[in-house]
């Protein structure tokens, strides 16, 4: 359930809390209260609901807010009073904030402007890019005949590992491995277990051969890794399946919807370099890097 920003919550249980008074709360109070300020509305010019020393709420802020916080049908008749004191809260610490001068402070100012820039970039990229993509029926369609014979729900391996210290102890007990309960036995005496379900299309391709086109039941290995040499048998087999356009058409709708976001944002962005001159000091960006270099490498710089 969503909540609009109020504040902390207070030790007496309010709307914020959601509790047991939301669910036992009179049905339809809601609808009365926002009623009830509506027709508050219709006999006053002011529109304002409340003042907090030269700050003024609206009541169409007020029942924005409620309605922000898309609560259940059944609420209690005090839902719009109890959020009205939390949006004065909320005034009265923002002007003590501003009376503070907190908004100067340098790393406070910071975060101020970063939190305005990546509000704009938001906002822009929804208008720019987003807000022009437009994936149809026929699009989706399209695609699927001409890559159905690769759109498929991958196959998937059960598998459990054994890992050995080292390479001589796991040739020595490769023969034993494949006897009935071998693997189960070594686990027991050095360690492993389940590994759980592997996707195709999930490992490295040199991986691939220790879980894929194996038969169940396979022994595959042996793998020498960071954590000792690896053995893996195969419990169960799940091969891959092509998928019906029905199946499909939505995760093809999705990939689409992303591809044509990636492209429309690169070329908005390459609009906008071409249309703004750019400088950039290649010395200082060498410096930066090779002090980057040498940090990352842990050496310490020569002095002249």
């Amino acid at each position: 359930m969503k909540q609009t920003e109020l504040g902390p919550p207070t030790s007496t249980p309010g709307p914020l809390a959601l509790g047991a008074a939301f669910r036992t709360g009179i049905a339809g109070a809601l609808t009365m209260g926002l009623f009830f300020l509506a027709a508050c509305h219709k006999t006053s010019g002011t529109g304002v609901i409340a003042t907090v020393g030269d700050q003024k709420i609206s009541r169409e802020e007020l029942v924005r807010t409620i309605a922000e916080m898309k609560l259940p049908d059944k609420v209690p008749a005090s839902v719009p009073s109890d959020v009205l004191n939390r949006l004065i809260d909320r005034a009265l610490i923002n002007q003590e904030a501003e009376r503070e001068g907190l908004a100067t402070e340098p790393a406070i100012s910071r975060k101020i402007r970063n939190s305005r820039e990546r509000i704009l970039r938001q906002a822009l990229i929804q208008q720019k890019v987003d807000a022009q993509v437009h994936v149809t029926d026929a699009d989706v369609r399209t695609y699927f005949d001409q890559h159905k014979n690769e759109i498929k729900q991958p196959g998937f391996v059960v598998v459990r590992q054994l890992i050995l210290p080292d390479m001589k102890t796991a040739q020595g007990v490769a023969r034993s491995l494949k006897k009935t309960h071998g693997f189960a036995r070594a686990i027991q005496h050095y360690k492993g277990g389940p590994v759980g379900k592997i996707f195709e299309g999930t490992v490295p391709p040199q991986f691939s051969k220790y879980f894929f086109n194996t038969p169940k039941g396979q022994v595959t290995g042996p793998l020498a890794l960071k954590d000792g040499v690896h053995y893996f048998k195969i419990d169960r087999v799940e091969p891959g399946k092509l998928l019906s356009f029905d199946e499909a058409k939505s995760g093809i709708s999705q990939f689409l919807t992303s591809q044509q976001k990636q492209e429309r944002y690169q070329a908005f962005l390459n609009s906008l370099r071409a249309k703004t001159k750019i400088s950039i000091d290649q010395k200082g960006l060498g410096e930066v890097m090779g002090a980057s270099t040498t940090a990352s490498s842990g050496a310490t710089p020569a002095t002249k």
